[in-house]
């Protein structure tokens, strides 16, 4: 997955701004997300992303499964992230 080459990120103290600037939309997250963001920009798969973040916060990897999922869906969703 790579992201629209029209979305430019922010990182803020509360998370990140995403911008997608060709619909001038505006999308907010927390640091999770932001978390999620970079990891993505490193190229790292959803499985990379969903271990990496288990790790970061001492959970089980099946505990945040579905909520990493759901933001890279939502992220395909709002046109933020595209198939290779």
């Amino acid at each position: 997955m790579i992201f629209f080459e029209h979305v430019k990120i922010r990182e803020e103290k509360f998370g990140a701004v995403v911008f997608e600037t060709l619909k001038e939309k505006v999308f907010v997250t927390n640091e999770t997300g932001k978390n999620i963001l970079n990891l993505l920009k490193e190229g790292k798969s959803v499985e990379e992303i969903i271990n990496s973040l288990a790790d970061l916060y001492a959970v089980e990897p099946e505990d945040i499964k579905d909520d990493v999922l759901g933001f890279v869906g939502l992220l395909k969703e709002k046109g933020i992230l595209v198939a290779e």
